[in-house]
């Protein structure tokens, strides 16, 4: 309370005055976090982790030792005398586990006692003393007087849900009916705390309360005197009163008389306790406080917390139970992880939609540098989203081709022909090897093509949102990024994952991802690449396999000019790429030094090209005998760590998450913009060449070369020395946490949606013959993103409905409506809610009249006479049609009666709803 209470007039994040009223200036805020984050979390975990939860010295020293240092000083001994009291008066004996104490310690036990009690009796006159004064920090509104009325009934109240949960306990062993003999109203109580999961329920609610309650007695009490222009309380020193204004003074009183001294009661008098009848009202208004899910994020926590730190249940050490994984145990775990996910795809999806959104707007409103530049704004989209399909085809296409490659084509030879032919053209000799280098080439186009249409003017302006939301998601290419990695990789990977032999069955593969990759290679601009892998092959001691005969004559003179021409190409790039990076004149971010550029750039290049080798060196150790991987430590450490439960999935989607994350900044950093006519050109090339260079190419070559494929050279070179890097454990940590955020989870989404569009089957429906699958779900993620947009639907749609309703009775209220603007507003209030109840039961009521013509109406004719009467008259006759015919009249007047009450007269202002939004609604 001392270190987090507001101070008057803050002024945070834009809020306006309301919300930090609400929030911050009455302590809301501070008792939440404090609550779920301070309190039940810890409870949760500790009621069956107790073994766990206090093994640490923490708890030793900070929690056992300094309690006990507390109540040995004897600041709080004044409640033993409370405690002799009531057992004298119960006639019960004080319990102990210790000796009788001797004389010395008796003197030294009395003389605490009366030490306690003077210090609560100054902490009293104290705090009354600054409550009369006003010089507390209460609210400022709150007159003394009722500031001292308010913290006495707070302290009754509080002492009374300490000692409820003492009696609680005291009486749960007494025989209902005897206990029903003593009191029939601490009998009620104790049904009502103990039925079914009451007790839980209570005890967190309970909770809720006394901490809210505390923190208030804490705003009460903690004194607000300004050194050096208030008097001081009792005229005591600066410093003693800089002591007096911690707050400690309260924690004292509130401790002894609002808490221990009314445990001691609940313990001596349980039933007598029970039995006010304003027990029976706090536990129902605990029920309730637990029941409003305003603390049940304390079970999410909880439930992470656990396998965080690595908690197991008491069970499993005392009975030798098998120990607890990430899995769900309880019904609550499994409601917690399917919320979790819920929430994932919800704002995943949300996150997507806008940073789409935000980058079809700024590139239509023409305020990227292409669009600005001359290049229609249509054109740019359209080139846009070809160069995301073609990236969707390059990244799962890929899988299709290496996954298939135990299957025989003889199983899928007619029903899938154009796969087959990519399978025969990628499989033929070394194709695939060189199918690999050329697609990857194409991907690192993709990237810099992508940032190259999108790259932002300075002067953004879209949709009227504040400066940062652009900078953060368009000018930083964050709203890129993510679209790219949903859209363009991820959602194509996870359909090619099981529909391998669909995704791949199409022209555009064949001839735009397979052919064109194929002819890349073949030019040689990447055949750099091949000297790597003969340099590291020989430093290795190895082969260098081949599927091929080896090359002789005009064939081997052919594959060195190509290599030779290949270091040329990339030494110019990287030549090119440095000049402009030193010369400040690529895309990199203003403000960066240049040559900070150039260090982020090779230190990219690096982390890049890292997270590229893993993958190649998981694949060239994962048969490894266990015990010829266990000497290299790191190496086996990184190796159990991603093969562990779940990991290794999610270490590829996080990984690639990263990868195309730092892609982007290279190609961010890489991408040169000399203005042409304006700047020099780099070299003195001329005007055509620079605006080649301008495209980012180069770096798209340089990038594919040095942060890529060298890099699975020297991984598949060197698989476990690789792995023997201790930064790689932090690299797949960081991919871990990545995937497990749930940022780029919106992909299962438009996976499952595609899947059905495209009407893609999974492979075992053509290989093995099983059922073919429709839009029910099949797999638990299935359902869980079937789930998710039923709740999406639902909520999308109850807050329009709200929103609705907020608007109408809004113009009604300031009579700006016809009826309302011609007689009072009150009326035309319970005209409109009169006429949606009629108009809901004349819907519903043509439903079941229809519905309960079959119906015998002897069944029913004692339990709904209403309804027999009413099916009686409209079933007799021709009634049913007569009826239909004056209801539907009766609907129409209905809606016109309505739109009497709520359209708004023209230019009405509610709500300060921006022109657009009122236009709409």
């Amino acid at each position: 309370q001392l270190m987090s209470s507001a101070i008057p007039e803050i002024q945070l994040w834009g809020l306006n005055k309301e919300t930090t009223e609400i929030f911050l200036n009455s302590g809301i805020a501070l008792m939440v976090v404090t609550i779920v984050l301070g309190q039940l979390t810890a409870q949760l975990n500790a009621a069956n982790c107790m073994l766990d939860f206090i093994n640490n010295y923490f708890m030793l020293y900070f929690v056992a030792y300094l309690s006990l240092l507390i109540e040995f000083s004897g600041l709080l001994h004044s409640v033993y005398l409370v405690q002799m009291i009531f057992a004298k008066v119960a006639g019960q004996p004080t319990e102990s586990d210790e000796n009788p104490r001797t004389l010395l310690q008796k003197i030294f036990f009395w003389l605490r006692i009366l030490f306690s009690l003077a210090v609560l009796g100054f902490a009293f006159a104290v705090t009354i003393s600054a409550l009369f004064q006003g010089k507390t920090t209460m609210w400022s509104s709150v007159p003394e007087p009722v500031s001292v009325v308010l913290f006495f009934l707070l302290m009754c109240f509080v002492g009374m849900l300490e000692g409820m949960q003492i009696a609680l306990f005291a009486v749960v062993n007494i025989p209902s009916e005897e206990l029903e003999k003593h009191s029939m109203a601490a009998y009620n109580n104790c049904q009502l705390t103990f039925r079914d999961e009451n007790l839980q329920s209570f005890l967190i609610g309970r909770q809720i309360c006394v901490t809210i309650c505390t923190f208030v007695i804490a705003r009460i009490t903690t004194l607000d005197v300004e050194i050096g222009v208030d008097d001081n309380i009792f005229g005591v020193s600066d410093g003693l009163q800089s002591f007096f204004n911690t707050g400690l003074l309260g924690a004292v009183i509130t401790t002894i008389v609002s808490s221990l001294a009314w445990r001691i009661i609940g313990s001596s008098f349980p039933i007598a306790f029970l039995s006010n009848p304003l027990i029976g009202l706090i536990i129902r208004l605990c029920l309730l406080l637990e029941a409003s899910g305003v603390c049940s994020s304390a079970w999410v926590l909880a439930r992470y917390h656990k396998p965080l730190v690595g908690y197991q249940p008491d069970e499993v050490y005392l009975e030798g139970l098998d120990p607890h994984s990430a899995e769900p145990v309880t019904n609550r775990d499994k409601d917690i992880d399917r919320f979790v996910t819920v929430v994932r795809f919800s704002y995943s999806l949300a996150l997507l939609l806008f940073c789409v959104v935000l980058v079809m707007a700024c590139m239509l409103t023409q305020q990227t540098k292409v669009t600005e530049g001359g290049l229609h704004p249509a054109i740019a989209v359209v080139i846009f989203w070809l160069l995301i399909v073609f990236l969707a085809m390059a990244e799962g296409g890929q899988g299709c081709l290496v996954g298939l490659s135990h299957v025989n084509p003889h199983k899928y030879t007619e029903s899938h022909p154009r796969t087959w032919k990519n399978m025969t053209v990628v499989h033929s000799g070394d194709n695939m090897q060189r199918f690999i280098i050329g697609r990857q080439f194409l991907v690192m186009v993709v990237v810099f093509l992508s940032q190259y249409l999108t790259e932002p003017t300075s002067d953004l302006s879209v949709f009227g949102l504040p400066k940062f939301v652009l900078n953060f998601f368009l000018t930083s290419g964050l709203a890129l990024i993510l679209t790219t990695i949903i859209l363009g990789q991820l959602t194509a990977q996870v359909n090619a994952a099981t529909c391998m032999l669909d995704f791949i069955n199409n022209y555009f593969m064949l001839y735009f991802v397979t052919y064109l990759s194929l002819a890349i290679e073949f030019s040689g601009v990447l055949h750099s690449v091949y000297f790597f892998q003969f340099l590291f092959a020989k430093i290795s001691g190895r082969t260098v396999n081949e599927n091929e005969t080896p090359r002789q004559g005009v064939s081997r003179i052919f594959f060195i000019a190509r290599i030779l021409a290949s270091l040329a190409i990339l030494g110019y790039s990287l030549a090119v790429t440095l000049a402009g990076l030193v010369d400040g004149e690529t895309t990199m971010w203003a403000g960066v030094p240049n040559a900070v550029a150039v260090v982020v750039f090779f230190v990219l290049l690096v982390l890049v090209g890292v997270m590229e080798g893993i993958q190649t060196a998981l694949f060239a150790i994962v048969n490894l005998p266990e015990d010829e991987l266990q000497p290299h430590r790191v190496a086996y450490r990184n190796f159990r760590l991603i093969f562990t439960g779940q990991n290794f999935q999610a270490f590829l989607i996080g990984r690639q998450i990263v990868v195309t994350f730092f892609f982007f900044i290279v190609a961010r950093i890489a991408i040169l913009n000399v203005e042409i006519g304006v700047d020099d050109n780099i070299f003195g090339v001329s005007d055509g060449v620079q605006r080649f260079f301008n495209t980012g190419l180069l770096g798209a070559l340089v990038t594919t070369i040095l942060a890529s494929l060298v890099w699975r050279v020297v991984a598949s070179s060197f698989p476990v020395a690789f792995m023997s890097n201790p930064v790689i454990y932090l690299i797949i940590r960081l991919c871990l946490i990545i995937d497990a955020s749930g940022i780029c989870s919106a992909c299962w989404i438009f996976a499952r949606w595609n899947k059905l569009l495209a009407g893609y089957q999974t492979d075992d429906v053509y290989l093995e013959d099983t059922k073919r699958q429709g839009r029910a779900p099949v797999t638990r993620r299935d359902k869980d993103i079937d789930v998710t947009i039923t709740v999406i639907k639902y909520i999308f749609s109850s807050a329009l409905l709200g929103f609705g309703i907020a608007v109408t009775m809004s113009l009604i209220f300031t009579e700006q409506t016809q009826l309302a603007s011609k007689s009072h507003s009150a009326v035309a209030f319970v005209l409109i809610w009169f006429l949606l109840i009629w108009l809901a039961f004349m819907e519903g009521g043509q439903g079941a009249l229809v519905g309960l013509q079959g119906i015998d109406t002897n069944v029913y004719k004692d339990s709904h006479c209403v309804t027999l009467k009413s099916v009686q008259i409209a079933h007799k006759g021709d009634n049913m049609q007569r009826f239909i015919v004056g209801r539907q009249f009766l609907v129409v007047l209905v809606v016109f009666l309505t739109n009497l009450c709520g359209f708004p007269l023209p230019g009405s202002q509610i709500l300060n709803l921006p022109d657009t939004v009122a236009a709409i609604f």
